[in-house]
């Protein structure tokens, strides 16, 4: 009964991240072989073959209005941070395989009920996150790719069967990146068409998903460091012998140590991945801010809708890792209250001097850090927030004036 629990709830847990991961090569508990450097290959190669002819269409697009560059930028800047994300996670392979089987361990051997209970909240929470950004990313995607191919469907040239297409049935077409396509040869333009919506599906599974993915990767973390709280916090029940408390004492501090060198693994890993996403997301604000406000000039609605949308979700984003950051430097941090908790006083001299040197370790939080000098927590998301509401309003004031 027990071993079927622990696969329940280990298939609860992690199955959803392994459906996401593994077609872009990146599921940490598969066997690295020739088949995943293929998929994770496909995944970088397409993202970049996207970001360049993107790139070119801006280049030498005559006549590109500023919502076209604007959705064009929005898409390489994704693009760009799918590689970098996908690339960071398998260079930092080794590191986070040995956590995924720490994690399974956990599910495996955990045995008291409410540190079940612990573990489960913080993986629904891991889940709701996962569903909720998946369905939106893929809900945004979904229209282009339909839009695409509706218009080959209503095509008058699909009535009859040909292998060509004139200049006006070529501009009839719309492709799901808002490109002309640029053959005159029908199966040419649906092929692209295909790619493209692989591309835009690949890149809202590489880009959100790796997101996802590492914040369920840290609730796991953050509710394992709750539960060494909770065993230390209770670490007086049940005593024994001096000797007893001794090896209780040691099998809690390997459990510290390996949990804080665990944590260690993930910051290294979101080091260079938040560095790259703070610098595009705030030249996406930047440029997403410009459009808001020539559309409210313009009193364009719908694009005033669509730029708040935008701005909506790469604050939803960032907020998630600046959550995470949040919660890991909090958890950490009670480590050393839930031991202050505990009836410290009534144990032997010497695990008392033990003890002391957990609180004092516990005093220095993790944080997950950009570029090692800036945490990311929810001063930081605040901070962002004032920043650009300030950057609209110069804005605002700068077309009302000129």
């Amino acid at each position: 009964m027990a071993g079927e629990r622990w696969k329940s709830d280990i298939t609860y847990a992690m199955t959803p991240f392994k459906f996401l991961t593994w077609p872009i090569g990146i599921w940490l508990l598969q066997v690295y072989n020739v088949y995943s450097l293929i998929r994770w290959i496909y995944g970088t190669c397409s993202a970049a073959l996207m970001v360049a002819y993107l790139s070119m269409e801006i280049g030498y697009h005559d006549g590109a209005n500023l919502n076209l560059i604007i959705d064009h930028f929005i898409l390489i800047t994704c693009g760009t941070l799918t590689i970098i994300k996908i690339s960071i996670i398998c260079l930092h392979r080794d590191d986070l395989s040995k956590y995924m089987c720490n994690a399974a361990s956990d599910w495996i051997y955990v045995a008291q009920r409410d540190h079940r209970e612990v573990m489960l909240r913080y993986a629904n929470l891991g889940r709701f996150v996962f569903f909720s950004q998946m369905c939106s990313s893929y809900i945004v995607i979904i229209p282009l790719i339909a839009e695409s191919l509706l218009s080959f469907v209503t095509m008058s040239s699909l009535q009859n069967i040909t292998l060509s297409m004139s200049v006006e049935e070529m501009r009839v077409i719309k492709l799901p990146h808002d490109m002309i396509c640029p053959f005159n040869a029908q199966v040419a333009c649906f092929g692209i068409c295909i790619v493209q919506a692989v591309q835009l599906i690949s890149l809202a599974t590489g880009n959100c998903g790796s997101d996802v993915f590492l914040f369920g990767i840290c609730m796991h973390l953050c509710g394992q460091l709750e539960i060494l709280g909770l065993q230390l916090s209770r670490f007086h029940e049940g005593k024994g012998n001096d000797s007893w408390g001794k090896t209780k004492l040691v099998a809690l501090i390997e459990r510290h140590c390996l949990l804080l060198n665990l944590a260690k693994d993930i910051v290294d890993t979101l080091d260079i991945i938040l560095s790259a996403q703070l610098i595009f997301q705030a030249s996406l604000i930047c440029i997403i801010g410009l459009q808001f406000i020539v559309s409210l000039a313009i009193s364009d609605f719908f694009l005033v809708v669509r730029s708040i949308l935008s701005f909506g979700i790469l604050m939803i984003q960032l907020f998630l890792y600046t959550y995470v950051g949040e919660i890991l430097s909090l958890r950490t941090q009670a480590i050393s209250t839930a031991i202050y908790l505990s009836k410290w006083y009534d144990l032997p001299i010497n695990i008392t001097r033990d003890i002391c040197f957990i609180m004092f370790r516990a005093t220095y939080p993790v944080y997950i850090r950009v570029g090692k000098f800036y945490n990311m927590d929810l001063n930081t998301f605040k901070t962002i927030l004032k920043a650009s509401a300030s950057y609209f309003s110069v804005l605002r004031i700068m077309f009302t004036q000129y």
